[in-house]
């Protein structure tokens, strides 16, 4: 049974946008996970953090840390020691009984850590569903998330983002728990 939902799409076109009206919807249910935002300085993007669903924050990506050629992703250095001081604790359905995990997102910079991408494996093995953006192109471990059985996969365009939200809630009603 599908009980994994990932939503993917080119870059800026609204993935955590959804994925946090979708959080809102289901606000009164057991979440765990986090979502990464933008951070902008004078209208230009300079850095992400992630944000706890309990709203601790961290950033992890900026454009002045200076870090070794391996660990930068474009213009940003990435500290992976950082995202996972906030992250893998919210990684465990188990740890607060939680009814969704919620993981923004499978790409490039969070995947530089080795134990997010073991946590998120244990996420998407367990029996709580979760919901998730994932990279729209990638290889490896991208793409073995992507092929798993128990993942459906929702790509989010311009056109068709309030259609997606339907969809989207309409499935996790299947695989949550009733209200």
């Amino acid at each position: 049974m599908v009980k994994n939902i990932l939503l993917t799409g080119h870059p800026g076109v609204g993935k955590t946008t959804l994925l946090k009206k979708i959080i809102n919807r289901f606000g009164h249910l057991a979440l765990t996970g986090f979502y990464t935002e933008e951070i902008r300085e004078k209208g230009t993007r300079v850095a992400f953090k992630a944000v706890a669903l309990n709203g601790s924050v961290v950033v992890f990506a900026h454009r002045d840390f200076q870090t070794a050629p391996e660990l930068r992703v474009g213009k940003y250095g990435v500290k992976p020691e950082v995202l996972e001081t906030l992250v893998l604790p919210h990684l465990n359905p188990y740890r607060k009984a939680a009814d969704l995990v919620v993981v923004d997102e499978i790409a490039k910079m969070e995947l530089l850590s080795v134990r997010i991408k073991e946590k998120l494996v244990e996420a998407l093995d367990s029996e709580c569903p979760l919901l998730g953006t994932i990279s729209l192109k990638g290889t490896g471990f991208v793409k073995r998330v992507k092929d798993r059985k128990d993942v459906e996969i929702f790509k989010i365009t311009p056109l068709n983002r309030d259609a997606v939200f339907e969809q989207v809630y309409r499935k996790l009603l299947q695989v949550l728990p009733p209200t």
